[in-house]
């Protein structure tokens, strides 16, 4: 891939990225001007290409506690721009889904190391709600992530399906697998 390629695709992941972070999370008051949520996701973009995605390029990042702390991190960093956030800055829910969701891109299209975890959302949580009745598992509720609030709700359905589902195969091939079989059956 020559250099246009690569810039072309990287903004295309970003553009996908912010897209599937924000689109159902109600994240900017009502009133927000378009050139002020350009430069809010351009701040935030230059934040986690500068302070995080580094971490995770040189995969230093294995262990759930830097993983979390990353997260709560670019929530923090968007609290900058909380004049036109609904709720002064992106909730760990919407921030999960923001990292976890360009890591996955990295790790699929570009030579990047494996995440830590994936984006949990609504899909994956009914992936999980159909594999944990055909599999005599008890079944967990939804959890809304675009509400989630804290990193101990996000966790514990982490730790769900470590618990009960996870064989040989790490949390992120775990949802490439269960992700495309649920696109597949819509």
């Amino acid at each position: 891939m020559d250099k246009y390629q690569n810039k072309f695709i990287y903004n295309e992941i970003w553009t996908l990225t912010f897209g599937a972070a924000f689109q159902r999370a109600n994240v900017y008051v009502k009133g927000a001007k378009d050139h002020e949520k350009k430069e809010f996701k351009k701040h935030l973009q230059e934040y986690i290409e500068t302070n995080i995605l580094p971490v995770y390029h040189d995969n230093k990042v294995t262990d759930d506690e830097t993983h979390l702390n990353h997260i709560t991190r670019i929530s923090y960093a968007s609290n900058e721009y909380g004049r036109i956030l609904s709720n002064q800055e992106l909730n760990f829910g919407i921030s999960q889904k923001l990292l976890n969701l360009l890591l996955k891109y990295l790790w699929c299209l570009f030579d990047y190391p494996e995440p830590p975890h994936f984006p949990l959302d609504r899909r994956i949580q009914e992936s999980l709600i159909d594999l944990a009745n055909k599999s005599g598992v008890l079944p967990r509720g939804i959890v809304s992530w675009t509400q989630i609030t804290k990193s101990d709700d996000y966790m514990a359905i982490i730790e769900y399906i470590r618990g009960n589902f996870l064989t040989n195969q790490t949390l992120a091939q775990f949802e490439l697998e269960h992700f495309e079989r649920r696109r597949n059956q819509s």
